[in-house]
This record gives C-alpha cells, structure tokens and sequence, in this order.
C-alpha cells in the first residue's frame, strides 16, 4: 500500500506541475503568434515531422544480459576508447571510470543520488552505444569527450580542479551512482539505447526524429513539467540588427526595405520551432538555434527597430532525459530506474554479468 500511495501521490504532483507549466508558460504558439513581427549529444541532423508518443512512469524491467552482448562481456576489462579534444590522444579507459567522469562533466552534483544514478546509466549507455555505431573521423575511438558532440568527460585530475576542497564529497556522490548502477545500460529490442539527454526541456521533450531526424521509439516526446521550475528556464537572447540580418542573409533570406520579414512558423508538437520563414526562406529552428547560438529552439521571435529578440524556454536539444526534470522527479521520491522508464519509454535495463 505505501508503494502505492507512493505513485500515486508522485502522479498527482506531476499533473499539478504539469497545470502550472501551462499558467507560467504558455504555448510557443501563442507567443510566437502575437509578437510584433512574427550541445551536445547528437546524430545527423535532418528534418522530420512531429510524433506523438507513448508515455509512462513505469520502472524498467532489469534483465540479466546474455554474455555475447556487446554491452559487456565484463564492466571490469571494458575499455572505453575515448578521443581527448584538447590534446588530439586516444585514452583506454574502464568502463565505471568512465562513467564517473563523464556524470562529472554533465550533471550538476548538487542534484539528487537517483537523478545521478539515472545519469550514470544514460552515460554508460552511450559509451556501448557508440562502439556499436562507430564514427569513422575518431581514428578508432569509441567517441569524443566534445559534449557538443558526444558527451563530456574529466578526468580525476580534472575534477579535482574543478571542485577544489570539494572534490572528495563531488568524487564520492559520482563512484556511489555508478557502483549503485553497476554495469547497467539501456537497451530497445535487444540493441544498446542512444540516451540522449539534455538540461532543461520547454515542458515536453522533443522528438529525435525532429531534432536529427532519426525515428527513434524511445527518444519521443513526454511530460517534463517539473523544468518550468528551474531558474534557467526562460531566457531572452538580444540579436542586433546587423548580425541578425548578415547571418540570415549568409542562409539565403532576403533582405527588403532593410528589413527581413518574418512569415509563417510551424511548430513541433512538443512546441519547439520546425520551421520558420525568414526573408522568403523556410529555416528549420534547429539552424535558427546554431546561428544565434540560443539555448533551445523552443523560442518566439520579435522584431524591433535595433534588432530581434528571441525569448527561449529550456535549454539543450530537448530530446531524451531532462536532466531538471530528472533531478524534480528525484525530489519526490523517484528512484532511477523509473526516471529512466520515464524518459526512454519502451527501454529496459540490462546487467551486463559479473
């Protein structure tokens, strides 16, 4: 019974922060519609339509992995080949080391023990995930430690630099979330999971299929209501006339009467930019993101006689696990394993044998 209350009570706080998402935050739609004039993790990028997915709070079913799986024979010999971005060196190294450095460099340790757990699980998920998927340009690495490209990585001489007198507190909490997750990745299928995560959602994650145009079952969008409570969830990015107009002109928009037009916007259904007609050309809201170097794509856009201003909610691509939305589940009691159910929906966790 208390395991019941339990959910029922997390699900009800859900639907609550849920309601107030949307009185704190109105649709983009909405404001995109009356304004005046109108990083990470990645695979290919293209176009896709909106989904609409499943959702569910349901806790992952662990499975005992068979011992050919490519996940690992044994989390103990498993050797990460990682690419060094600022020295150009290819590093070995253990699987749960790598983890641990990798949960350092991506999530903040003032968060929960299960948000971190979850994170460790989505890190070591992408290290198989990416030998499995090998990019031809890293020279027989498994992938980079560049987070706008793979997921980050330091190393302990790294961490200690980073928190200083902390680093024996900030080093414990990230060995306790791997040893508590000890050899555990995600998998759809019977295939290792690419568990792509970001740091705050606009309230709904995104589709993959949108973002890099990958139709991914697991990666669809769900509820992250909880991400309206971050500090960092709205900000307002000021773009200057003239770099405004020569980056959009470099894309092909034109230019009248000094001005560049802005004209229909099509929205995904999770309420980030699809599209956006500028200057006569249809430019994807990925694109507008990467020019102007905005936080999320999930933004409106509003012209003034110096320039634009674009005022964003979320942070990150929006695909996958919110990182926020994480930490606010964890906060109401949720372990990790059904924040993960939550955000990769249809995954199951496997063990790779001791």
């Amino acid at each position: 019974m208390k395991e019941v209350y339990k959910i029922m009570r997390f699900r009800s706080l859900f639907i609550l922060l849920l309601l107030i998402s949307f009185v704190l935050a109105p649709a983009a739609a909405l404001d995109f519609a009356h304004a005046d004039a109108a990083n990470e993790h990645s695979v290919p990028e293209s176009t896709g339509q909106a989904e609409t997915a499943p959702t569910t709070n349901a806790a992952l079913k662990i499975t005992e992995a068979p011992s050919v799986t490519t996940a690992a024979q044994n989390t103990a010999d498993y050797k990460v080949k990682l690419l060094r971005k600022e020295s150009g060196k290819l590093e070995q190294i253990a699987l749960e080391d790598y983890a641990a450095g990798a949960i350092a460099a991506e999530m903040p340790l003032s968060y929960e023990p299960e948000a971190l757990k979850a994170q460790a699980v989505a890190c070591r998920s992408n290290a198989i995930y990416a030998r499995e998927h090998l990019d031809a340009s890293l020279n027989g690495a498994d992938l980079s430690d560049y987070s706008g490209a793979h997921q980050g990585y330091l190393d302990e001489a790294q961490r200690k630099a980073k928190w200083g007198g902390s680093f024996a507190a900030n080093e414990e909490k990230c060995r306790a979330a791997v040893r508590d997750t000890a050899g555990k990745i995600l998998q759809y299928k019977g295939k290792t999971a690419f568990a792509a995560f970001h740091a705050i959602s606009c309230g709904i994650t995104e589709s993959a299929k949108n973002v890099w145009g990958n139709d991914l079952a697991y990666l669809r969008p769900v509820n992250s209501a909880g991400d309206v409570l971050s500090p960092s969830y709205a900000q307002s990015i000021a773009v200057p006339v003239a770099e405004f107009n020569e980056k959009l002109v470099a894309l092909g928009c034109e230019i009248k009467d000094g001005k560049i037009t802005v004209g229909k916007t099509s929205l995904t259904d999770s309420g980030t930019v699809a599209s956006l007609e500028l200057g006569g050309k249809a430019v994807k809201g990925t694109k507008v993101r990467e020019i102007f170097n905005l936080p999320s794509a999930a933004f409106t856009l509003t012209l003034t006689d110096v320039g634009a201003v674009f005022d964003c909610k979320g942070r990150g691509h929006g695909v996958g696990m919110s990182q926020f939305g994480a930490q606010t589940m964890a906060q109401q009691g949720t372990a990790w394993a059904e924040i993960l159910g939550h955000y990769y929906a249809g995954t199951e966790l496997y063990s790779a044998p001791e």
